[in-house]
C-alpha cells in the first residue's frame, strides 16, 4: 500500500494519554462550572484545548488528511 503510514507504539501511547487527559479536563471543567468556579474551569479548558491542538497537529504531521472546510483557528494572544 503506497500511502501506508507507520506510527510508533510510543506515539500512539502519547496520543492515548492526551485523549485521557482531555477527557479528564473536560469532566473537571464541568465540575468547576457547576461549583461556580469559572476561573478554574477556564484554566482547565485551556489546558485541554492546548493538548487537543498539539495532538491534531501531530496527526497532520504523520499524514492525516485535513477534513474538507478545515481552517486554522485564530491565534490566541
Amino acid at each position: 500500500m503506497e500511502d501506508e503510514i507507520i506510527i510508533s507504539k510510543a506515539q500512539l501511547s502519547a496520543w492515548a494519554d492526551s485523549l485521557i487527559h482531555m477527557n479528564h479536563h473536560g469532566t473537571s471543567v464541568q465540575r468547576e462550572i457547576q461549583a461556580g468556579n469559572l476561573e478554574r474551569a477556564s484554566h482547565l479548558n485551556e489546558r485541554a484545548r492546548k493538548r487537543a491542538w498539539k495532538m491534531l497537529n501531530e496527526l497532520f504531521e504523520y499524514g492525516a488528511e485535513k477534513p474538507e472546510g478545515y481552517c486554522e483557528p485564530e491565534a490566541k494572544a
